[in-house]
Order: structure tokens, then C-alpha cells, then sequence
């Protein structure tokens, strides 16, 4: 632990999520007990709000929002209610692991231009599967990934792009400069939010025209615009409890037009909309069923492998987890994570430059 703990605060917002909120919170102030914490509630309900402070440490603020503000807004809100420099973002679904805090507050120190840092993530409490990195939203990124969506020859192109860059990650022991951060957990210089401000006016935390979702995206935008930079501390580490929610579709796609409406010019968001509309080619020629019994890795490989899996075949999001010897299980441990969606699954070398790998659906 050190002493930096006593100027930041944790940020976390609850919605109808008591017991996971609060586990959260616990989790920060077990990891770092200077951290003061700040806890936001959007449920709109006094039961929920009653529960959540007794469950909550003794040492958080729970502010109470009348209305459900959305992400944005709750932690704008929280961010206005405290002075700290850094203030620490953690998602209901987040734990983080023994020394997380202490490691991205020294990170932060020792790069003052680091306007925020981000840990590694892991999807599971075992530690073995882990997120990808964040990708940096472009409408021209947007309309290359509906085309290879579209063309299993690109898609392939793209996909060994992402494995790249995740291979990138997963492999990595010192710090990472990124082009775009996971608001799920984040650490974040307050001095860099200010100075972003013009004309002498406050500089909002996040745009408070996104309810949820993109907010960080665009925030991280803003901050690399003004020529601050982004990084991944690999030897902090967080648990991500992530789940793939397909009800909150609409949300992602109203906040994904207001992002590329603020950013980009209009020709490449037709273009990506008009693919978006056309049916993605068939991928069963690529592909096979992952066995339930798992499979056997060329002896090539067993010195070092990784599995991914994605919710499209080019692996944007994807988890990974690598390994080594002659037998790959089949993931069921982390199914539930997916509720029931297609899965596009990975297997190839941990070598970043192997093109050769093997693709399976995973039913």
C-alpha cells in the first residue's frame, strides 16, 4: 500500500444491483483502504438505496439520484461531489485483485502525462481467461469491420490484426500505451480532465449526452485529442465478471450513432450502415464444432498456445486464455458469460506472427 491512496476515490453506480455494488466496493476498500469511495444510486428506489448503505463499508458516500441518470451522468455527478486527482471508476461486476490500486496509483506517478490507466483483466476468479483490449471506435473502422463481416477473405485479414494486439496484452509484464480504455475500470487524473476545459469553463468527466455506453470511448478521445496519453498496467490486475447482455442492444446502437455523429463525417456512417443491413456471408467452410471432450494441440503448438473466443468471427471482443501441453479444454466454464450466443472459437500458437490457427464454433 502506499500513501497516494488518501487522494483518490472510487467511483461505482448501482442499478438494482445492491449486492453486487457492494461487493465491489468492498473489494476496493480491501485492496486499498485510503481509497475513499463514492457510490451513485440510479435504481429510483428506496428499498433498493436502503439496502445498498447497509451493505455498503462504513467509509462510503452513497448519493442517491431521483431519476435514473444513466452511467454518464451518475459519475459526472460523483466526480463534481469530491476533490480527489484521481478518481477510480469500478463496475459492479469488477473485484479487484491484491495490490490492483496501489499499482496503478505508482504508474500514475511516474508518468505525468498518463491521463488515465486501466489493469489487466480477467474474466473469471480462477484468473485464466482474459479481456481484450479496447479498440478505438472509428466510422471507418466500423465500416471495414461490417465489410469483413461481410468477406471471409478480409475477415481474416482483421481478425489477425485483433490477435495482434491481444496477444500484445496477454503477454505483457511492463505498461502498455493504449488508444482506448474500458470505462468498467479505470484510473483517471483529475488535473487531465480539467485542462481539457476552454474558456475558463469546467470540463465535464463524461459527455452527459451519453446515457450509457461510448461515454468512455468518447472520453478517451478527448484526452488523447489534447495530447494526453493511455495505458494497460499489466501487473495490476482486476477481476471483469463481464456479461454479454443482448437486451441492451438498443442502448449501444443509440450511443454509437450520437458517438460517430459527434466525431465523424457522415459518408463512412452511411456506408457502415448501408453493409449493416446486408447478410454476412456463411462461415461454415471455416469452421468446425469444438469437441466436448477438448482437443488435441499440434505438437507445434504445446509449448505455448492461446485460445480466444469472440461473438463474431473477427474476435472484436474477445477473451483469451493461454496455456501449455497437449490437451485444450472445451470452455464451459465460462459459457454462462455468453447466454447461449454464438461463439467463434481460436486456437493457434502464442506466437503474434503465426497465421496458422484453427476456427470452431462453440455450441
Amino acid at each position: 500500500m502506499t500513501a497516494h491512496g488518501s487522494n483518490c476515490c472510487a467511483i461505482l453506480v448501482n442499478y438494482h444491483g445492491a449486492m453486487d455494488t457492494a461487493q465491489a466496493a468492498w473489494s476496493v476498500y480491501a485492496d486499498h483502504s485510503a481509497v475513499d469511495i463514492c457510490v451513485v444510486d440510479n435504481s429510483r428506489d428506496e428499498a433498493e438505496s436502503t439496502r445498498l448503505r447497509a451493505l455498503l463499508p462504513a467509509k462510503a458516500r452513497l448519493l442517491v439520484a431521483s431519476d435514473n441518470i444513466g452511467f454518464g451522468r451518475a459519475c459526472n455527478w460523483a466526480f463534481e461531489t469530491c476533490s480527489h486527482e484521481f478518481v477510480f471508476l469500478v463496475n459492479p461486476d469488477v473485484r479487484l485483485l491484491s495490490g490492483c490500486t496501489a499499482r496503478l496509483l505508482e504508474t500514475m506517478h511516474a508518468n505525468p502525462r498518463l491521463a488515465a490507466v486501466a489493469p489487466r483483466q480477467f474474466l473469471d476468479d480462477a484468473c485464466r481467461w482474459m479481456l481484450s483490449p479496447s479498440w478505438f471506435p472509428t466510422a471507418l473502422r466500423a465500416w471495414a469491420t461490417e465489410s469483413a463481416l461481410r468477406n471471409p477473405k478480409h475477415a481474416l485479414q482483421v481478425g489477425q490484426a485483433v490477435r495482434r494486439e491481444s496477444l500484445r496484452l496477454w503477454g505483457s509484464e511492463t505498461v502498455l500505451p493504449q488508444r482506448a480504455l474500458s470505462g468498467g475500470v479505470m484510473l483517471i487524473r483529475r488535473s487531465a480532465i480539467v485542462a481539457m476545459g476552454e474558456d475558463g469553463s469546467p470540463e465535464p468527466l463524461f459527455d452527459p449526452r451519453f446515457f450509457m455506453y461510448f461515454e468512455d470511448s468518447d472520453l478517451c478521445r478527448r484526452l488523447k485529442n489534447h495530447g494526453w496519453q493511455l495505458a494497460i498496467e499489466p501487473n495490476a490486475r482486476a477481476i471483469h465478471h463481464w456479461h454479454n447482455q443482448p437486451h441492451k442492444g438498443a442502448l449501444m446502437a443509440t450511443a454509437s450513432e450520437q458517438y460517430f455523429a459527434k466525431y465523424d463525417g457522415a459518408v463512412w456512417r452511411a456506408k457502415a450502415a448501408r453493409l449493416a443491413t446486408q447478410p454476412a456471408l456463411g462461415w461454415g467452410g471455416l469452421t468446425q464444432v469444438f469437441p466436448q471432450e477438448g482437443l488435441i494441440v499440434p505438437e507445434t503448438w504445446r509449448e505455448g498456445w492461446v485460445l480466444e473466443l469472440g461473438l463474431n468471427p473477427l474476435f472484436v471482443p474477445c477473451i483469451g486464455r493461454m496455456g501449455v501441453g497437449s490437451v485444450v479444454e472445451f470452455p464451459r466454464d465460462i459459457l454462462a458469460n455468453f447466454e447461449g450466443t454464438r461463439l467463434w472459437a481460436r486456437l493457434g500458437s502464442v506466437n503474434p506472427h503465426d497465421t496458422n490457427y484453427w476456427y470452431f464454433e462453440v455450441m
